[in-house]
């Protein structure tokens, strides 16, 4: 029976008389069972600690002294550090191997996360965000390339789901865990902000250890899988790569082709929104004069929301084969509530519109996995690390433009509605790509080579 034949069983749901379905199956559940929650744990402490200024600034800003555009600023200049070592790290990535290097990147961050407590000066907010995005560089983009070296093409959209739900899991923990740090306001002589940053700094130094001892390779290396289950993944891979349109391993094959560029320019303009929106809301929800713990709960909730949204997005996009729409349709809904935002009073009606913008991160499986099919091997790291770094960002333009707005107009409203407008080019970006495939979910133009 041919490799991809499986496919068609398990959409039959024939899987008691179908051995090659059956161990495919087993196969996929053995892989999300042991990659993928060492992977999602990381990911939920990165975005904790990338996020946590939001909910530090309602404390810190008044304690030191920061006006929005200071803040905006130093919120979002994470990003060029990230964005500077993205390329460089998932190029290191592929000569040292996955394992060492997540674990210097988890390291690194985890030490410079709880360094944010000594922040006193608009100057080392600025410097310590920065050495923070840099240490952080090539995490994300580096594990789409792991997983692509592990799932098969349609399991890959569930399998980045899964991983990709840590942002989501992170804002629905972090609302409640940042509430009740800073709720520890005086203990120790030390102000709930600086409580915050140390606490939610140190896990990602005991994951980083963690992934050195524990994170397979390759799949040679997965023991915790039946001869006949590692024979059949290896086979499958390899087949996805020969459909795959892209068989370039040029690392520099993919940095120099316009379609690649143009998933960046995309996912930088729903970047930009996105870290607006993460790194400006707790501020936002201020507005309606809540306490910082209810800002907190709102917060999660908006991440519990996004969680479900997130992964069922990506299992839908699977299951119909399809990338595009699936992709498009968060960001034309969150265009919608941005303009909606501006105009409700009250929390109750705001809180249901902030329900909408929670949709936005579902975006991201059908995306990166539309991403993934241009690249195969060297090439993807590549590809990822120029995606991501471009994207990557957009987290700094989407904080700094955010303040400046508020400062230069005392109001959220001007913001909002361009945030709407980058919101609504996004989909029509995502939509037009349309034109670059072969059938449903798949491109056709072969990017191994610049047109």
């Amino acid at each position: 029976m041919d490799i991809r034949s499986s496919d068609h069983a398990l959409m039959k749901g024939d899987r008691r008389r179908n051995p090659l379905a059956i161990t495919e199956q087993c196969t996929v559940r053995a892989l999300n069972r042991r990659l993928l929650p060492l992977l999602f744990l990381a990911y939920l402490t990165a975005c904790i600690d990338r996020a946590n200024v939001s909910f530090a600034a309602l404390q810190m800003n008044h304690d030191l002294g920061f006006g929005p555009a200071v803040y905006g600023f130093g919120a979002g200049i994470f990003f060029v550090g990230y964005s500077l070592c993205e390329v460089p790290s998932n190029f290191i990535l592929v000569r040292v191997g996955a394992r060492r290097w997540f674990a210097r990147i988890l390291l690194s961050w985890g030490v410079l996360a709880a360094s944010m407590l000594f922040v006193r000066t608009s100057h080392t907010f600025y410097l310590l965000r920065f050495l923070l995005g840099a240490a952080e560089g090539g995490f994300f983009p580096g594990v789409l390339w792991y997983l692509g070296n592990w799932f098969p093409v349609s399991h890959r959209a569930r399998a980045i789901a899964l991983f990709s739900t840590g942002a989501s899991v992170a804002q629905a923990l972090g609302g409640v865990l940042a509430g009740a740090l800073l709720g520890f306001n005086g203990r120790l002589g030390l102000a709930g902000w600086p409580w915050l940053f140390l606490v939610e700094g140190l896990p990602a130094c005991a994951l980083g250890i963690l992934v050195l001892r524990l994170l397979p390779e390759h799949p040679a290396e997965a023991h915790w899988l039946k001869p006949v289950e590692r024979e059949w993944l290896t086979a499958r891979l390899a087949s996805d790569r020969a459909h795959e349109m892209n068989n370039s391993t040029s690392f520099s094959a993919a940095l120099g082709n316009p379609v690649v560029w143009l998933l960046g320019a995309t996912l930088f303009l729903a970047t930009t929104v996105s870290y607006a929106q993460i790194l400006w809301l707790p501020q936002i929800l201020k507005g309606f004069r809540i306490s910082d713990m209810r800002v907190g709960l709102v917060v999660s909730g908006m991440g519990i929301l996004s969680t479900v949204v997130l992964y069922a997005n990506g299992a839908h996009s699977d299951r119909r084969g399809e990338r595009y729409v699936h992709a498009a349709i968060p960001v034309l809904l969150t265009c919608v509530g941005w303009l909606m935002l501006g105009r409700v009073q009250g929390l109750i009606f705001g809180t249901l519109v902030l329900g909408v913008l929670a949709c936005r991160k579902s975006m991201d499986p059908p995306f990166w996995a539309l991403s993934r099919s241009f690249l195969t091997g060297a090439a993807a790291a590549g590809g990822f690390a120029l995606i991501n770094s471009m994207a990557t960002f957009g987290g700094f333009v989407g904080p700094t433009l955010l303040g400046l707005l508020f400062k230069a107009t005392g109001g959220y409203h001007a913001a909002f509605v361009l945030l709407a407008t980058f919101d609504a080019s996004v989909a029509v970006l995502i939509l037009g790509l349309r034109r670059t495939r072969g059938h449903s979910g798949t491109p056709a133009l072969d990017v191994s080579a610049p047109r």
